[in-house]
């Protein structure tokens, strides 16, 4: 039987994932129970799981920091809805999906080149994780009210709620859909959280800046990090490019105009 639906009392938004805090909205809503060490509501009494009087556990944390406890519990929670995502499966086989000879080229080395640096292959992965949302109906980018035209991205909207995992790509993406945010911003607002976490913490630190990690390994190291399911990895990989091929064919215009706007996003962040 299914455990029941997890909600945020601040803004109302599904939870997913048991965490400290709402992915949505950052409020604090659950603390580790010390005497189970699960996740539970933290303005109850008792422990929801063992009926406990709730103490909440402290957790010993890596001098610095002060997520890696959460962030290990995410990602065990992650291989309980590991799904093959575009962007885990890419990362893993890059070479491959930026083939190109003299009689065939992948459709990633059209929208971004052949031998792409680290920068252009980071934009590739963004790509191909918004194009599997996009792909499978999770999110969708809908036209800006009153601007009914195809010369700009629109909205970053939510289609279903995202079921995967949350330590990838698309759940970086996912989690800012419905927000009432462009595609650009939206992207642009993950990929910076995504650069403060990975930045020293006693002060924030600009994506090019010294002590920051480039964005484009930022990327990469996200993308590297995500848990897949047990799975052939030949498959997987043809799997993926029928993906992307159908993507592509379904609006080569909006493809490209997706790509691009990856690449000014990346290079706004890591210029700044």
């Amino acid at each position: 039987m299914s455990e029941p639906q997890l909600t945020c009392r601040y803004c109302g938004r599904p939870i997913a994932v048991p965490a400290s805090t709402c992915p949505w909205c950052g409020r604090t809503i659950m603390v580790i129970c010390s005497a189970c060490k699960q996740y539970t509501d933290n303005q109850e009494p008792v422990c929801q799981h063992c009926s406990a009087p709730l103490v909440p556990a402290t957790l010993e944390k890596p001098a610095g920091t002060g997520i890696a406890d959460e962030q290990v519990a995410r990602l065990l929670a992650d291989r309980e809805r590991a799904k093959l995502v575009a962007s885990g499966v890419v990362v893993q086989d890059l070479p491959g999906f930026f083939y190109a000879d003299d009689r065939y080229r992948t459709v990633l080395v059209d929208l971004f080149g052949p031998q792409p640096d680290r920068f252009r292959q980071a934009a590739a992965l963004l790509f191909v994780a918004t194009a599997y949302l996009l792909h499978h109906r999770y999110c969708a980018i809908q036209p800006f009210p009153g601007r009914e035209t195809e010369e700009t991205l629109g909205l970053w909207a939510e289609r279903r709620p995202w079921d995967g995992q949350w330590f990838s790509l698309e759940g970086m993406l996912a989690q800012r859909a419905g927000l009432g945010l462009s595609f650009t911003d939206a992207l642009q607002q993950a990929l910076q959280a995504e650069v403060e976490k990975e930045s020293p913490p006693t002060r924030r630190v600009r994506p090019a800046a010294v002590g920051g990690p480039p964005i484009s390994e930022v990327v990469a190291e996200l993308a590297r990090r995500t848990v897949l399911p047990a799975h052939q990895e030949s498959e997987a990989r043809r799997e993926t490019y029928r993906m992307l091929v159908a993507f592509v064919a379904e609006n080569p215009a909006r493809a490209r105009q997706l790509a691009s706007a990856i690449l000014d996003v990346l290079t706004g962040l890591q210029n700044r």
